[in-house]
């Protein structure tokens, strides 16, 4: 009943390199986009669809080690 759509997400993912239409060439900064051709990275369209596969997962930083032992033991 109250399913998310894919486009309503945070603005910050909101960049043409977390699209379903953008490949990225490189490291260049530019992405090929099925809809527009040749954009920047951090470009944005009305066509955004969102890519779970392309978000970078954030990782944990653990930096006292006896809280590393506790954890993984």
């Amino acid at each position: 009943m109250f399913k998310k759509n894919k486009s309503e997400c945070l603005p910050e993912n909101r960049i043409c390199a977390y699209c379903e239409h953008a490949r990225p060439l490189g490291d260049s900064g530019i992405c090929i986009c099925d809809i527009k051709g040749l954009i920047k990275d951090d470009g944005v369209c009305r066509k955004f669809s969102l890519d779970l596969l392309k978000l970078k997962p954030h990782v944990l930083k653990l930096t006292d080690t006896e809280e590393n032992s506790l954890l993984f033991t």
